[in-house]
């Protein structure tokens, strides 16, 4: 729909600055968001209370200072650089920057709910009420005024993002001491942050690299040019939306009987994860490849050049399921820091190649760029996984196994 109504060039302008927004907040909560899951789920197996009381407030206030200190110095750099940004005005890059604490907030609380496995509070308010509160909200302006401008995207989001933290804070102060028994926290912060901060530069890459392709890719193609790719990337990652799905209800197993040193428990948990995972994407592959072309023209005619990039990046996300859930099962058994050289290598590369495929092939050469930075951390990170957790993730490795 804001395909429909702003147009391609003023889309890009939004996609970018909401891009920033998202690799912003994600700085800002270094880490702590990700090493929820692995410390809460520590703490709840050793019936150690006062320790989720201690990460819960440290980690608020900590998430608090960082995030409000990067917003702060990135509306310094918008207001400097002026007329020069994308759409040549402030005003969206400025929203951004004010929704840069309230996402950060979000996105710990969110993750947060998964340690304490309540799904639907980690995903409905951000994942399903907040896109349909900000669809609500355009579609009025929309048909009062006619227009749809990216800054006014921006200040919707920037609204519903807010409410989101509202309710999220509200319903988890009430959940919480019902769950956890109120007694004195406990803090330990430097071994906190000694497993955030390494999750910090997983989750950059893992979760958020269509956001540092999209940076990167917007500082050498037009506006518009960016909004086909992200249309493009984003019905790709419908895929890894269930692969998302899965991990969140896999990880916290995983942890548990890697923990008890149930190997073959584990295998074959991770064994029907992956089967699943690989078997829907590949059918979506085949979906996408039949109705790719109509997809796309639902954002608009100028959308439709996409449809050859789409399927790269759908590749991509294949991929990905075939690997199985590797970042996961380094990230809940202690092994996270082992893949801070393979993601430190694959955003050196990343760059690298956008640099050298984008300017000859365009958004086709970045989708290229996605598929070969995901097969290289894939196989890197699977061998990993088959080296120090004993198991083998893979659809390759798990039907070879059988």
């Amino acid at each position: 729909m804001l395909a429909r109504w702003m147009g391609a060039a003023e889309l890009g302008v939004y996609v970018l600055a909401f891009s920033w927004c998202i690799l912003l907040a994600t700085i800002g909560n270094l880490g702590l968001a990700s090493a929820s899951l692995r410390v809460i789920g520590q703490a709840l197996g050793q019936d150690n209370p006062g320790a989720i009381w201690g990460f819960l407030r440290r980690g608020a206030q900590i998430v608090a200072a960082t995030s409000v200190t990067v917003a702060l110095i990135g509306g310094v750099v918008v207001l400097s650089f002026g007329e020069s940004l994308p759409g040549g005005g402030v005003a969206p890059f400025l929203w951004s920057m004010a929704s840069v604490p309230i996402l950060a907030g979000i996105s710990t609380l969110c993750v947060v709910a998964v340690a304490f496995q309540w799904f639907g509070l980690a995903y409905l308010p951000s994942e399903v009420l907040r896109p349909v509160s900000i669809l609500a909200i355009v579609t009025t302006i929309w048909v009062v005024t006619s227009q749809l401008a990216a800054s006014t995207v921006m200040l919707a989001q920037f609204l519903v993002l807010a409410a989101t933290l509202l309710i999220l804070i509200t319903i988890l102060a009430q959940r919480l001491p019902r769950q956890v028994p109120a007694v004195s926290p406990i803090f330990e912060t430097r071994t906190w942050m000694q497993t955030a901060l390494p999750l910090l530069v997983i989750g950059l890459f893992s979760s958020y690299f269509p956001e540092v392709m999209l940076i990167l890719l917007g500082a050498q193609v037009p506006s518009d040019q960016v909004a086909i790719f992200n249309a493009s990337y984003r019905l790709a990652l419908v895929v890894t939306f269930g692969l998302t799905a899965i991990d969140a209800v896999t990880s916290p197993v995983a942890a548990r009987l890697y923990a008890a040193k149930e190997s073959s428990e584990l295998q074959a948990v991770v064994a029907r994860a992956t089967q699943l995972g690989f078997w829907c994407s590949l059918a979506a592959v085949a979906g996408f490849a039949v109705l790719g072309s109509w997809l796309l023209g639902l954002f608009g005619p100028e959308f439709v050049a996409g449809y050859e990039t789409m399927m790269i990046l759908i590749t991509a996300q294949l991929v990905r399921s075939a690997a199985g859930p590797v970042v996961s099962l380094l990230s809940v058994t202690g092994h996270h820091h082992r893949c801070l050289p393979v993601f430190g290598s694959a955003l050196i590369g990343a760059v690298l190649l956008v640099f050298a495929l984008v300017p000859p092939y365009g958004i086709r050469g970045a989708a290229v760029v996605v598929l070969l930075v995901t097969l290289g951390w894939c196989v890197w990170l699977h061998r990993l996984v088959v080296v120090h957790i004993g198991i083998r993730p893979s659809i390759f490795g798990i039907y070879a196994r059988g």
